[in-house]
């Protein structure tokens, strides 16, 4: 039997606007919904409040801007109280359901955790988590003991320790270009000298290598701290089966390579990979050389070894210096000296199993998630994907935009998210940009450091 049943929430803002009350309270509205599963047309009323040290009220605004233009609507404002929270917000939805109280699911954010620390997201921690409906929630939560504290719930019982994911097997990496390439320095840093590779001529071919079994994972650049990202790599990871299972941050130090005996006055030509030469390109000038585009760097370093040319130098790694017995006529020749590429490694999907960390990362490495997603063609469906993330408070270190090949002038989104699905404001943005887009993907969550 259909009922009235009312829906509880609450929060804080940091300052008296317009702006921050709306988004604050928009914030509880999505939780609410998301916690208990109604839509609009199911809710009967909606009574907002506020403290009296906020003067820009009109919290029912948020609402509208949530699509709720059908809700009966009612602003009030709170008489001052001492045990009321500073500049608070509340909210109370009348839903029409056939949901007994116990079923419906309330939600406190911020600062107004205090007042129902049982309905506290995230819940509160320490004795505060065992208080019910404060009489006085400020004097509580700096630890005073309330004048009638409930008697503390018995300790839950422990749960089970879960068994230890297997250890993720990496090796053989495969990696784009020939040994003493970037990546490969790159491998060596993150798994030692003694790393098995696999050294592919394209990066799709390193894909496939994966995905053949010539290799358990690739390590690949997908940006640049200083020419941008790699746009082929992106694209291949959407059209691949492959998840991130972490990051490595390797700090480029172009050299250049001549052969034994040769200087700086001889050369005339250099060769690398042309993204090399871009990051090098004033000093390249600066010395009135030609440069000459290469396949990639290593590459470029074996065929000067190869030519014997002792006009033609090389831009490449020490590492490819060493391999292939080139001089190192001059180091960090790039035009800015904080040059940084970004590497993703990669493993089959179902090789992956929940719980694995991928060797060679520090247990206290930061987790990024990274995600591919799609908007639906109406105006403001970007603005309202990306809300999601805001909302909860969830910091992007990316977007990037790249054509989608299946539609002619549409467009897909690369996004960085800091932190883990596991975590409940990731998972719940996560989870309500399925609602916002036509298609999202999770790429991987992963560790990321960076190489000395």
């Amino acid at each position: 039997m259909t009922r009235v049943v009312g829906i509880r929430g609450a929060t804080t803002v940091e300052e008296d606007s317009l702006e921050q009350i709306l988004d604050a309270t928009q914030d509880v509205l999505v939780r609410l919904q998301e916690l208990n599963g109604f839509s609009p047309d199911e809710l009967a009323s909606i009574l907002f409040s506020t403290t009296p040290d906020l003067r820009s009220t009109f919290p029912a605004r948020a609402a509208r801007r949530l699509g709720w233009v059908e809700v009966p609507m009612l602003c009030t404002h709170e008489v001052d109280a001492p045990s009321s929270v500073p500049r608070c917000i509340r909210v109370l939805i009348h839903w029409n359901t056939d949901k007994t109280l116990k079923e419906v699911r309330h939600a406190y954010l911020r600062g107004s955790r205090v007042l129902r620390p049982d309905w506290a997201i995230p819940p509160l921690t320490g004795p505060a988590a065992r208080l019910e409906a404060p009489e006085d929630p400020l004097r509580e939560a700096q630890g005073a003991p309330p004048e009638t504290a409930p008697a503390p719930a018995p300790p839950p019982r422990p749960a089970p320790p879960l068994s230890p994911a297997p250890p993720l097997v990496v090796q053989p990496v495969a990696f784009q270009g020939e040994p003493g390439a970037y990546s490969h320095e790159a491998i060596l840093g993150l798994f030692g000298d003694g790393a098995h590779i696999t050294p592919c001529p394209s990066f799709r071919a390193a894909f496939e290598a994966v995905h053949q079994g010539r290799a358990r994972a690739a390590l690949l650049p997908v940006e640049n701290s200083t020419t941008g990202s790699i746009h082929e790599v992106w694209d291949l990871l959407l059209s691949h089966d492959l998840q991130i299972v972490g990051e490595v941050i390797l700090p480029v130090r172009h050299a250049l390579l001549g052969l034994p005996g040769a200087t700086l006055r001889e050369i005339t030509t250099v060769v690398s990979h042309p993204q090399a030469l871009t990051q090098c390109e004033g000093w390249i000038l600066s010395h009135g050389w030609t440069a000459e585009p290469g396949s990639d760097t290593a590459g470029s370093a074996r065929r000067i070894a190869e030519l014997a040319d002792r006009s033609r130098a090389a831009i490449a790694s020490t590492v490819a210096g060493t391999l292939y017995g080139l001089d190192v006529l001059a180091r960090n020749i790039q035009d800015v000296a904080e040059n940084f590429t970004r590497f993703l490694l990669l493993v089959p999907r179902a090789a992956f199993v929940t719980g694995q960390r991928a060797p060679g990362f520090p247990a206290e490495s930061p987790i990024k998630t990274s995600i591919v997603f799609a908007t639906r063609h109406q105006p403001g469906s970007l603005y309202a994907s990306l809300a999601e993330f805001a909302v909860r408070d969830v910091s992007l270190t990316k977007i990037e935009s790249r054509p989608d090949r299946r539609t002619p002038w549409s467009y897909i989104f690369y996004v960085d998210i800091e932190g883990d699905p596991s975590e409940p404001r990731v998972a719940q943005a996560l989870q309500a940009l399925q609602r916002q887009a036509s298609f999202v993907r999770v790429l991987g969550s992963y560790p990321t450091r960076t190489l000395p």
